[in-house]
């Protein structure tokens, strides 16, 4: 039985499909408006691309966000819980091959203490050559995900860590209190989905 997921990822298989043969047959025509056309064309093939990232992303398809794409440049609106979740949008919007750059008017509802003071937002980017885009996305997914457990945790909401996540590994950097939570901020780490390994860097300071 095909999940909605499944239905969802074969009806963008066929659009884009769709959209690749009429670029091609496009193609031949020439003049300017042969580039007008294909410059609309490449434009809702970048946004279908984005809109799709987006809704099966495990982090964000819960939220409704919408997406536009004008001469390459994406333009996000829409509402989000946090600011990690407003920056995870962007960065896979910009992360999709051919977006030059991330308009972001993402509104962010509400924000748990500290939620930009203190918790540092430590963006993937655009994915580099060595990873490719599906391993660049599950990493960025990855890390926003345990920022956003952190944030919420009544026991590590403001903490002063860094998080980043390649290949699945999780390297996370900082100063906290007490040995009790930097444990609390590893184990948050280590039972997130998709984490291979951390990387705990994390320094105890009771002056901090």
């Amino acid at each position: 039985m095909k999940t909605k997921t499944d239905k969802l990822k074969q009806a963008v298989k066929s659009t884009f499909l769709a959209g690749s043969l009429a670029v091609s047959s496009l193609a031949f025509a020439g003049g300017n408006d042969q580039y007008t056309t294909d410059e609309k064309l490449r434009d809702a093939w970048l946004d279908g691309k984005i809109e799709t990232a987006l809704l099966i992303n495990r982090h964000l398809n819960s939220f409704k966000i919408d997406t536009e794409v004008k001469n390459n440049v994406a333009y996000l609106s829409g509402t989000v819980d946090t600011e990690v979740d407003r920056a995870l949008a962007a960065e896979i919007a910009q992360g999709i091959e051919g977006v030059t750059s991330v308009d972001n008017d993402i509104i962010v509802k509400q924000s748990p203490v500290s939620t930009t003071d203190k918790m540092h937002m430590t963006h993937e980017h655009e994915p580099e050559k060595t990873r490719t885009f599906g391993q660049w996305y599950d990493d960025a997914t990855t890390t926003a995900s345990i920022k956003s457990e952190l944030l919420f945790n009544e026991n590590t909401t403001g903490t002063d860590v860094n998080v980043d996540t390649a290949y699945g590994v999780v390297t996370i950097n900082g100063v906290v209190k007490s040995e009790q939570e930097r444990s609390l901020i590893i184990e948050i780490a280590e039972n997130t989905p998709g984490v291979k390994k951390v990387e705990n860097e994390i320094e105890v300071d009771s002056n901090s």
